[in-house]
């Protein structure tokens, strides 16, 4: 693939931009753009939305950054602790970026008191569109590589600097895989918008799918490193998956079945 977008060498200087940092960047300013479009329409403050984007982004290092540490290679970290803070070498965890970020943002609708749930909806199809362009970083860089494969797409990373060790080995497209699934999680939010029946709707279904899809695209990863539970049975991201979904599911079958409930004050007014 193409680990770096650029790489000039201008007189004594040296550039390198990195096609991950890149896309990673796109991507969180096209899921701001998208949010802040759309809390105009709504009436929300811009101001929020700022805050959300601000949040989000230091949220997303953090908690990705200190997933990768603590529970994929901790030994590694334990014997180099200075490598701990050399985030430009990568080692992200998107659950791990979804759940600190998430937790801060909670944590700012309640001191401002606004909803949470009807800003996630805002932030959501953005985010969907962002999981598109940042996995597709992740296929030029070469992480979050796949299992060895003779699938007609499968794909060889065996550019110098590429991040997976592969080489010459053909292997699923796993980023490929994920990155489809926030483009059709996306358009699907897109055309869903329009018919919201309640406050997290939008939200709910689109961490629902997610989950859904991540699950069964853990089963085609190749980055055994990433670490298993139950005896190899499932991976850490696999396991997430499925602690969400009763959640998410039992929040949505709730909501639903309160929309649909008729209400007794407004039907007495209809008859007298």
């Amino acid at each position: 693939m193409h680990p770096f977008l650029l790489d000039w060498v201008i007189g004594g200087f040296h550039l390198k931009i990195p096609t991950y940092g890149f896309l990673l960047a796109t991507a969180f300013s096209v899921g701001y753009l998208m949010a802040l479009k759309r809390a105009v329409k709504l009436d929300i403050s811009t101001k929020h939305v700022e805050n959300f984007f601000l949040i989000t982004v230091l949220g997303s290092v953090f908690g990705a950054r200190l997933f990768h540490v603590i529970f994929e290679e901790f030994s590694y970290y334990w014997a180099h602790p200075a490598k701990i803070l050399a985030i430009w070498e990568g080692g992200y965890t998107f659950y791990g970026a979804f759940l600190s970020s998430l937790f801060f943002m909670y944590l700012y609708t309640r001191i401002k008191k606004i909803s949470f749930l009807d800003m996630m909806d805002i932030c959501t199809p953005g985010g969907a569109l962002g999981l598109f362009i940042g996995r597709m970083g992740c296929f030029f860089a070469g992480c979050c590589w796949g299992k060895a494969s003779s699938v007609p797409w499968a794909v060889a990373f065996n550019a110098p600097e590429t991040l997976s060790p592969s080489g010459h080995v053909r292997v699923h497209p796993t980023q490929v895989y994920e990155a489809l699934v926030g483009l059709v999680v996306f358009f699907y939010l897109q055309r869903r918008f329009k018919h919201r029946k309640y406050s997290g709707q939008i939200f709910l279904e689109a961490i629902t799918f997610y989950s859904l899809a991540r699950f069964g695209i853990e089963f085609f990863r190749g980055d055994d490193y990433r670490g298993y539970l139950f005896g190899g049975l499932l991976s850490y991201s696999q396991f997430i998956s499925l602690a969400i979904l009763p959640f998410t599911l039992s929040a949505i079958i709730l909501f639903s079945k309160k929309v649909q409930r008729p209400n007794k004050n407004s039907s007495k007014t209809r008859k007298s």
